[in-house]
């Protein structure tokens, strides 16, 4: 990119002429000379001449940088000639004429029209400003409270008749006469201000100004303003609205607009145009440039019939023509000159700057274009703070500490027009959208320009609806939509999940909007990186959905490299031969693991005489949870962060917690014990744990099948596939489908990329050199950590608590003491009524200090109350607690 001359600095003119003849007929007053790049926006004109503007010959005309609209009457001239423009023998070189008109501008009927119609030949940005100034001063003016309120009321009145009642349509509504009529004109411009665009089906029912049972008008609660087909036993979804009485608008105006009450309407209006000039008489100050996409009013006016309107906007039109000699192409060399000539007055205000010079919005776009992944997702914040955009901004701007888009023109600080740009840069490169239809068009177009090596998008295929299975934790309203399913894996990935022996799986609802990400991952065994093998984006989770995703990726490893995918259990010759995937760990969620299992069922039919090496039995006849049995670990961070959510005491807790075992001397007798004790939730997570069939033998190493050298080397957690997850998000989260396969891409072409720099040159990707030991060692690093934070929360809870009793304890005793001190008969009513209160805070701040006996690093002590013989008569023993496990210590404070 090229630097460009900043548009808010108005181009300074290399020479300027008076008095040139440039035809028989036509004279220019002066004749302005501009340097190459020149961005003239507002070209200078005469009321009694022509003005004229040289500009070198570019790409660019020099109408396209006008901020006037230019349209018709216009025309051209094919053959014509211009005395500035001569050839080397001195004879005229022939050119092409051009001549467009001025637009003028839109304005409300309602305006000052006179005013509006003041003409001017220049036009500067410093006039706008002044006007600008004006205009807001002329705002100020009348912003007071009373104007504020009195438009806030007639606005949301207004807005209620445009949008009615949202609901569905199923009730049938009647109008005739005079309410028919205003119903046909209101529906009239509100298609006119679509541009075309259909409307949504709604209910056409009326909204009522509805009283309370007392006949008094918006008790907030008691009444409201609703539809008329509401009713709170059945029609619930029809329009309602609780707050419209709550104080926020002018309560008796609202009424009168909703009663049509014209005499107390004229009335409330009529105070508010003479108090602050506010209101549907007041004067409108709405314009708008010809090419603006506004159609109506924002403000609302009445008409000649006294009804509320929101009247279209009326052109005011402008003589001013621009006319354009340019030389033919094949003589640009001899005279690469272009001429505009200006001439008539402008009758209608300058034009506000909102239309982007050409080569600015070519900055823009090569820019958009440069985005690549972020594209398909961005918004106009993103693309104003992207590094792309600031990176280039600093460059162009070095002396602006903060530059931004606006920078270039003052039309990009409108952030709709930047998203417009956007939109058109996206339909270009994404013709068929950023879902499905796109994803499809992205691997089209990967298939036709790359080496099938080289291709990420594997798999896109769409399924009739898989229906929903009782084992199934998928949404009940997705079972009768097509299943559809995209694998993005590298060619190079397959042969890393070919050689990986501990696999975990993820599935992410957070990157896509649609679609879940599963992902499978591991670490890469010699270098000790964590690698993504592949993304599968799905809109199901069913267990048959994960059986296809399953068989779709062995299928592909096959593919890429020739050689199944293996699993020891399937294709092992002993118990202890480690051949394939030894250990995959996964969260609890039903679908994907009876999806797995289903898989390497359909994989052991394969091995029809082949015995199981764990059990007296064919391998064929294993069902999917036995085969669960053989590889499946839970994550246990999953387990204990249920566990710890789980409604229950601690005691049960840490017996649920010790199912996670590696063997249970006592399990019987413990699952009795959660179910006995922890209630309904006790029993609740047990019979979770049965009902998935596979849970039980995934926590406990004596319930599987998996060898124990295998289970204490496996992870016994997820983590590893879960910050390869929260790694892909830091790139983006809520992505459209396209946006999020080619951020996945970005991330694992990175990972590839990394791996490949570590097997060639031996960098790796930190300073850390990829033992054991520094795992171990961040590991009881980061648990201590963890650990001294949680007891550090936790000691100042005792404190902060403990200071609470103290203080419900001093403030008891003072309420004893004015109760002893006696007085007259109201007075030790009063002391027995405070002396109850006190009692009360006393005895809740004692259950919450004894809610946190066992808590703490045990370094700080929390006071309790050990209750005496004579609690009855409010006296108790204070005890300082300085044990871990609840039983409190003798140690008295204080006697009361």
């Amino acid at each position: 990119m090229s630097s460009l001359p900043l548009a808010p600095s108005p181009p300074i003119p290399s020479q300027v002429h008076y008095s040139v003849k440039i035809t028989s007929k036509t004279k220019l007053e002066k004749l302005y000379t501009w340097p190459a790049g020149s961005v003239l926006e507002y070209p200078e004109t005469s009321a009694t001449g022509a003005i004229g503007h040289l500009f070198p010959v570019s790409e660019i005309k020099p109408t396209s940088n006008v901020l006037y609209s230019l349209g018709q009457p216009n025309g051209s001239v094919k053959s014509s000639s211009c005395n500035l423009f001569v050839g080397p023998d001195s004879a005229k070189i022939p050119c092409k004429l051009t001549f467009k008109t001025c637009q003028g501008i839109k304005a409300c009927p309602y305006a000052d029209l006179d005013a509006l119609a003041s003409p001017h030949v220049t036009a500067s940005r410093e006039a706008i400003a002044h006007r600008l100034s004006l205009e807001q001063q002329e705002h100020a003016d009348c912003s007071s409270s009373h104007a504020i309120l009195f438009q806030k009321t007639l606005s949301y009145f207004a807005e209620l008749q445009k949008q009615g009642c949202s609901a569905p349509p199923h009730e049938a509504t009647h109008y005739s006469g005079e309410e028919l009529e205003e119903r046909e004109l209101r529906m009239t411009q509100l298609e006119d201000a679509r541009r075309g665009h259909a409307a949504r089906p709604t209910c056409n029912g009326r909204l009522l100004f509805r009283y309370n049972s007392q006949g008094r008008p918006f008790v907030v609660g008691s009444s409201q303003i609703s539809c008329e087909h509401h009713n709170r036993s059945s029609n619930i979804d029809h329009f309602i609205d609780y707050n419209a009485g709550g104080g926020l608008y002018h309560t008796e105006y609202l009424e009168a607009l909703f009663l049509n009450d014209r005499e107390a309407i004229a009335e409330f209006e009529e105070e508010g145009f003479l108090l602050s000039n506010t209101g549907p008489h007041a004067s409108c100050p709405t314009v708008a440039n010809i090419s603006s996409i506004k159609v109506n009013c924002v403000r609302e006016h009445r008409d000649v019939s006294g009804n509320l309107d929101n009247p279209a906007l009326i052109r005011q039109s402008c003589d001013c023509k621009f006319l354009v000699y340019e030389p033919y192409p094949e003589y640009a060399q001899q005279c690469p000159w272009v001429l505009m000539v200006c001439r008539g007055v402008h009758s209608h205000p300058i034009p506000l700057p909102t239309k982007t010079p050409p080569r600015v919005r070519d900055v823009v776009f090569t820019l958009l274009e440069r985005l690549d992944y972020d594209l398909a997702d961005l918004t106009p914040r993103r693309f104003l703070r992207h590094p792309s955009t600031t990176s280039y901004l600093r460059e162009l701007l070095p002396h602006d500490e903060a530059p931004t888009l606006l920078d270039l023109h003052p039309s990009l600080g409108n952030r709709d027009h930047i998203r417009s740009y956007i939109v058109q840069v996206q339909r270009t490169l994404f013709p068929d959208g950023t879902g499905w239809d796109g994803l499809l068009h992205l691997k089209h177009q990967q298939d036709e320009e790359l080496l099938p090596e080289d291709a990420y998008i594997r798999v896109v295929e769409e399924y009739p609806a898989l229906g929903l299975d009782m084992d199934d934790e998928d949404d009940e309203q997705d079972c009768n939509i097509p299943f559809r399913i995209a694998i993005c894996m590298f060619r190079a990935c397959s042969d890393l999940l070919l050689k990986a022996k501990y696999v975990q799986s993820d599935i992410s609802h957070q990157r896509m909007v649609g679609f879940k990400e599963f992902e499978l991952g591991g670490l890469q065994t010699t270098s000790r990186i964590s690698i993504p093998y592949c993304r599968i984006y799905v809109n199901r989770q069913t267990a048959a959905a994960h059986q296809i995703i399953f068989q779709k990726i062995s299928d592909l490893v096959l593919h890429d490299t020739g050689t199944e995918l293996r699993w020891r259990h399937i294709h092992a010759t002993d118990v202890h031969q480690e051949v394939g995937i030894l250990h995959f760990a996964m969260d609890q969620h039903g679908g994907q693991a009876k999806g797995l299992g289903l898989y390497l069922h359909a994989y052991a039919q394969r091995y029809p005489g082949k015995m199981d090496l764990h059990e007296d039995r064919l391998l064929t006849s294993l069902d999917e949870y036995d085969h669960l049995a053989r590889v499946a670990r839970l994550c246990t961070a999953h387990i204990y962060r249920n566990i710890g959510k789980a409604d229950v005491s601690e005691g049960v807790r840490n017996l649920m917690r010790s199912l996670v075992c590696m063997e249970h001397s006592k399990w019987d007798e413990t699952i009795e014990r959660i179910i006995a004790e922890g209630g309904r939730a006790g029993a609740n997570w047990v019979a979770d744990k049965i009902r998935s069939k596979f849970a039980f033998a995934a926590m406990c190493w004596e319930k599987s099948f998996i060898p124990r050298a295998i289970w204490q080397v496996g992870d016994n957690t997820s983590n590893i596939i879960e910050s390869l997850h929260a790694d892909a998000n830091r790139e983006g989260v809520s992505c459209s489908l396209v946006g999020g396969v080619k951020k996945g891409r970005h991330f694992d072409t990175l990972k590839i990329k990394t791996l490949w720099n570590l097997g060639s040159v031996g960098i790796r990707p930190g300073y850390a050199r990829g033992h054991v030991s520094e795992t171990t060692k961040k590991s009881l690093k980061r648990k201590a950590t963890a650990q001294h934070r949680v007891l550090e929360k936790e000691d100042a809870r005792i404190e902060n608590q403990n200071k609470r009793l103290k203080a419900a304890y001093d403030s008891r005793n003072a309420a004893e003491r004015r109760l002893s001190e006696g007085g007259s008969q109201v007075a030790l009513e009063r002391a027995v009524r405070g002396r109850d209160r006190a009692q009360n805070a006393l005895e809740k701040a004692v259950t919450a200090s004894r809610e946190l006996a066992g808590s703490g690093s045990g370094k700080v002590g929390l006071l309790l109350f050990e209750t005496g013989s004579c609690l009855g008569a409010g006296k108790m023993k204070m005890m300082l607690d300085w044990s871990r496990n609840g039983n409190f210590g003798s140690g008295l404070l204080n006697e009361c």
